[in-house]
């Protein structure tokens, strides 16, 4: 549009130009108009080429733009930046036998499956055969927070970051089920260098690092796979090899993390008298077979040591040791996987071995045990897939006392559901315990366990 000015200028040049000279000729008047359209048109060029400030914007009226929008899964403090991750999830478990090892709360906790034919000690016999649980809870709900923070140049460029994990699965006797009790998974920071890292606070043991997909709830410990959470000091060497990586790993941490056990009810931990830390060491050799999918195999170790003031069967020292494998291989690409670990050793319970049992306290014996597990997956799309297993743990039947378990042997069945950010679950567990009797027919209990749950992952 025309600049409003330009107009009223022509128009009282022209009126001007009229009053001043009425008697000029139709001809001066056509040379002056025509000078004075000249003029208009310059002066429209050159407000066309002025340079136009905008306006200040009024405050309060900014609006972000899409790319703009602030992540609440992310944040950032410091030098350090933080993501929220976690899932609310809902269990619903039925049993057909009942579970034993945690009184009221076996079914949260299955330690083996109370007997069922009125062998195998007062303290294991289920109220009658067939005596069936059911339970709905949320404690599996999850959440965390994975930071990352600047490199330190004075540590070789170290790369800074660690962990913290909680959920409710907590389980304190007599606590409600609408009232659940906050539990710490992870805590620790750590560095990273390109081939080695450091690690130190809570995070799972060293050993046995794959579990079976079933029983979330107590991760099949005293079942067959090891391995629980500890407070540590940890160092991991990662160097390339032959195309693949070799790991060199080590841990110190706390001994009776797990079991609390205070055999002489003194108020301190047997593992912390001793005076020594638990020690495990892996080490093995990860290498690609197909694309993106790699072959890892390891060997383990596990010692520790706790002491009584009080002697126990004539012993004041007690040892845990323990040696194992892991493995994961692709059988065909990333549809079809099998993993697991096998072990044996002595004193188990604190790495979640032997049944829950590491020391008879009537003999003194430490409790030897060998177990272990295997998994098949199939996942022939990205949202579902089937997973297949057995686990096994097998206390030495000598070291026992009379009635105590002595074999856990469960084979199940498994179902997932990947519909992002929704995950369902469907497991089928037959769990089948087996208890010591040196007079006559065992103790035996048989478990068709049913578990279902839905998910919301963020």
């Amino acid at each position: 549009m025309k600049h409003p000015i330009i107009p009223a200028a022509v128009a009282a040049a022209f009126l001007a130009g009229a009053t001043v000279a009425p008697a000029q000729s139709n001809a001066d008047l056509l040379r002056e108009l025509q000078a004075l359209k000249a003029r208009m048109a310059e002066l429209e060029k050159k407000l066309a080429e002025r340079p136009v400030t905008p306006a200040a914007p009024v405050a309060g009226d900014d609006k972000l733009k899409p790319d703009d929008s602030m992540k609440w899964s992310e944040f950032i403090t410091g030098k350090s930046r933080f993501k929220l991750y976690g899932y609310l999830r809902a269990d619903m478990i039925y049993d057909d036998s009942r579970p034993g090892g945690n009184g009221i709360n076996s079914s949260l906790v299955p330690a083996f499956i109370l007997s069922e034919n009125g062998l195998g000690g007062a303290a294991n016999l289920a109220p009658g055969p067939n005596h069936e649980n059911f339970d709905i809870h949320p404690r599996l709900t999850r959440l965390g927070v994975d930071f990352s923070g600047p490199e330190v140049e004075t540590l070789w460029g170290a790369k800074t970051g660690g962990k913290l994990e909680i959920d409710f699965y907590n389980v304190v006797a007599g606590g409600a089920e609408s009232r659940e009790f906050l539990r710490m998974r992870h805590a620790y920071g750590q560095l990273k260098w390109e081939n080695a890292s450091f690690l130190a606070g809570q995070t799972s043991d060293l050993i046995s690092q794959y579990f079976p997909t079933v029983n979330p709830d107590f991760v099949m410990w005293g079942a067959g796979n090891l391995g629980d959470r500890r407070p540590q000091f940890r160092a991991e060497w990662t160097p390339k090899l032959w195309g693949g990586t070799a790991f060199v790993q080590g841990m110190a941490g706390l001994t009776g993390a797990d079991d609390n056990r205070d055999l002489d009810a003194n108020g301190i931990r047997d593992g912390e008298a001793s005076g020594l830390p638990t020690v495990q060491g892996r080490i093995g050799y990860r290498f690609p077979i197909w694309e993106k999918q790699n072959i890892e195999l390891a060997l383990w170790t596990h010692q520790a040591r706790e002491k009584v003031d009080i002697a126990i069967g004539g012993r004041n020292n007690f040892n845990s040791e323990g040696w194992g494998f892991d493995f994961s291989t692709p059988l065909y690409k990333d549809i079809v996987t099998l993993r697991g670990e096998g072990w044996t050793g002595k004193n188990l319970d604190d790495v979640r071995g032997g049944i829950l049992q590491g020391v008879n306290v009537a003999t003194g014996r430490e409790i030897h045990a060998t177990g272990g597990w295997a998994e098949l997956t199939l996942k022939p799309a990205k949202w579902y897939s089937f997973h297949s297993g057995y686990l096994f743990d097998n206390p030495r039947s000598s070291d026992l006392p009379v009635s105590s378990p002595e074999l856990n042997s469960i084979w199940y069945l498994a179902a997932r559901l990947y519909l992002d950010p929704v995950e369902l679950g469907l497991d089928y567990v037959n769990w089948t315990t087996y208890f010591k009797d040196i007079t006559g027919p065992q103790g035996k209990g048989q478990n068709n366990r049913f578990q279902a749950f839905v998910s919301y992952k963020f």
